[in-house]
């Protein structure tokens, strides 16, 4: 009975869109999701829907005591990947930061019985809002028609994401991108720039490519977001590009925290004519 409150307290947490955690178990030696961790995630993302994308996700892996620590420690990481590919097949996360695996360093009980070792074979899903005023995100369009939005202003285009090291769009991205596509259609006088930064070097270079191996992230990140505009009917004439590299930093190296990464590792657009 404790534990179905406590259940429903978490749920209430995350409805609230502040700060919660959910939890779901494993059956033993196993990463694999039950029909009922399955139900749980399900719910979670029913409950935000798009608006997972407003949160930065920890997760944190764990085991119980049985096994050897190198084994659970693999163990954990495994269970964290599981809920992550089903969070990001299954809905619209994006942002994962401070992921750990602790194996069976940090138990919630002392491992005594089959019930206790039950509640340790868990991963830990918080949720930390990015936009902490609550209020909710004005579409790129509204932003656009803004009469305060004039030539010269830079837009960021928030949840657009790269594979690590890459120019490669993540799946994950594919709302955004059908956001600003809406937007050049919308708006068929509007001329736009798009700019590329990364995070994490200490000067103001730019980062390599994995993909070509050339010193140009920034900018490669930039002409995918062209290429798929000029791809989807967008005039090349109204688009540009252009790689900053680290030069313009929204924090600066060494970046503190998973969110600053997140912020300075960005696409803007600056409005060139609307």
């Amino acid at each position: 009975m404790k534990l179905f409150f406590t259940g429903i307290v978490l749920l209430i947490c995350l409805a609230c869109h502040t700060q919660g955690i959910f939890v779901v178990h494993f059956d033993f030696n196993k990463h694999s999701l039950t029909k009922k961790s399955r139900l749980q995630l399900d719910s979670l993302l029913q409950a935000h829907g798009p608006g997972l994308q407003e949160y930065l996700i920890e997760l944190q892996g764990h085991c119980d005591a049985i096994g050897s620590g190198r084994y659970n420690q693999w163990l954990s990481e495994k269970r964290i990947n599981t809920v992550r590919q089903y969070l990001v097949t299954h809905g619209t996360a994006t942002h994962f930061v401070n992921v750990k695996a602790y194996g069976e360093r940090v138990p919630l009980n002392s491992n005594a019985t089959a019930g206790e070792r039950q509640l340790n074979r868990r991963v830990e899903i918080s949720l930390v809002k990015i936009n902490p005023t609550g209020l909710p995100e004005p579409s790129l369009k509204k932003k656009i028609a803004d009469s305060s939005t004039t030539p010269g202003t830079n837009i960021v285009l928030r949840n657009i994401n790269f594979v690590g090291g890459m120019h490669e769009f993540l799946p994950s991205s594919s709302a955004a991108l059908q956001e600003l596509l809406d937007a050049m259609r919308a708006y068929p006088t509007l001329v736009i720039e798009v700019q590329g930064h990364i995070c994490c070097e200490p000067g103001d270079e730019d980062g390599t490519d994995l993909g070509t191996g050339l010193p140009n992230l920034s900018e490669a990140r930039a002409k995918a977001v062209q290429d798929f505009l000029i791809k989807n009917g967008i005039g090349p004439g109204r688009i540009t590009y252009k790689g900053f590299g680290h030069s313009t930093p929204l924090y600066i190296y060494p970046e503190k925290t998973e969110e600053e990464k997140i912020a300075n590792r960005r696409v803007e657009i600056r409005i060139v004519k609307k």
